[in-house]
């Protein structure tokens, strides 16, 4: 695939991706990142990149980075906003969600793991899922 080639050309010898420092990640109400549906192939795809084809919301055919990659950054920020994305915040910040089922639950950061999430999409968050202020 050529965007894996793109990557790899970008990483250090013997790495298949850079390294990336923030990957800015949106979340979708089923609780998708990237474009890693719940469920899908892509959620337990090893290799950096993906095609994701069958998507249920269009476009249908995509390419996206997978979660070893995305677990690869140094830094994944997470921005939500408004009360439709509330049940996906809470489901994927859930101690122990699978992150095959509920994909934001894997997008984790080497360093730091960061939501950015407004009073809306935090609304049914438990005290002990997170510090919300």
């Amino acid at each position: 695939m050529a965007y894996a080639a793109e990557l790899a050309a970008r990483a250090e010898p013997g790495s298949p991706v850079p390294v990336f420092d923030v990957l800015l990640l949106g979340l979708g109400p089923e609780t998708h990142v990237a474009s890693i549906f719940p469920d899908s192939p892509a959620s337990v795809a090893t290799e950096p990149v993906a095609a994701v084809r069958d998507c249920p919301k269009p476009p249908p055919t995509r390419v996206t980075l997978t979660p070893p990659t995305l677990r690869s950054a140094r830094q994944v920020w997470v921005v939500v906003a408004g009360e439709e994305k509330a049940e996906a915040v809470a489901t994927a910040l859930r101690p122990g969600a699978d992150p095959v089922k509920w994909p934001a639950a894997g997008a984790v950061g080497r360093e730091a793991t960061l939501w950015l999430v407004d009073r809306a999409a935090a609304s049914r968050l438990h005290t002990s899922q997170a510090g919300v202020r």
